[in-house]
């Protein structure tokens, strides 16, 4: 191997790389730049906490905002807790299906948590916020198998180890189990009173569950949960990196982080 012309030739490589690392980056920052100039973007910030718009109605506005600038989103999925549905839309804000689901047997917004969490206190809550779709074998993947199935586990607030210890949430088929079967019941019977069966996570038919996964890309899917307390809303708060992430207002994350740290000092 002759350094004299490989060295050259490999230092070339690294710095024509690491320049289009950099004009990716400034092109990212320049689109949040241009997104946070933008006048609709600023009346939806306002907006999210407000009660002028619904929250379901603030999501699709900021996906659709957020695709006209970014232009490589993809389609999501909301959680209507009242109504027991998940839809999809795209990122423009196009719904492509909607069908019951069943969810939570505890009613209200407060975390879920102790079902697959060792140590944690069992509290059956489908839980609102912004989630994404886990990687499959990932550290943040543990129930990508339960009940025997293949599920998608979902990350929400995973910067927090408060979060992280009491919090588990699914999206997946009614359970092939005798449980399973009485949950398969409460689908279809004109009532949404007996949809609240489940340990917290979102339970579908196969079919619906089966069509439902042909919509969207999986791994890193933004799902939204809708609250469904009185006075409880989303609403957008500006991250450390310069993103946008949905947050429920009644319930927040930082207090029970104190907690957690109380105990564990």
């Amino acid at each position: 191997m002759n350094l004299k012309t490989t060295f050259p030739a490999l230092l070339f490589g690294l710095t024509t790389l690491c320049t289009s690392c950099n004009k990716n980056v400034t092109k990212i920052a320049a689109k949040k730049h241009m997104i946070e100039n933008d006048a609709q973007f600023q009346k939806l910030l306002k907006d999210t906490f407000s009660t002028k718009y619904s929250d379901e109605q603030k999501i699709i506005s900021f996906n659709t905002i957020n695709q006209v600038y970014n232009g490589n989103c993809s389609n999501y999925i909301i959680v209507d807790k009242k109504n027991c549905q998940a839809k999809v839309y795209t990122p423009l804000g196009h719904l492509l299906y909607k069908t019951e689901v069943a969810l939570g047997r505890n009613i209200g917004d407060k975390r879920s948590g102790g079902y697959m969490v060792p140590g944690a206190k069992l509290a059956a809550y489908t839980t609102p916020g912004e989630y994404i779709i886990a990687k499959e074998g990932s550290k943040n993947s543990k129930n990508i198998k339960l009940y025997g199935q293949r599920v998608l586990p979902l990350i929400g607030d995973h910067t927090q180890e408060a979060y992280k210890q009491s919090q588990s949430l699914a999206l997946h088929r009614v359970p092939k189990t005798p449980m399973g079967k009485l949950r398969e019941n409460v689908f279809n019977n004109k009532t949404l009173k007996d949809n609240r069966v489940s340990f917290g996570c979102v339970n579908f038919l196969t079919e619906s569950y089966d069509k439902m996964r042909k919509l969207i890309s999986g791994k890193g899917t933004k799902v939204y949960i809708l609250p469904e307390e009185k006075g409880n809303s989303l609403h957008l708060e500006r991250q450390k990196d310069g993103n946008y992430k949905f947050f429920q207002t009644k319930y927040r994350y930082e207090s029970q982080e104190k907690q957690l740290n109380k105990k564990m000092r």
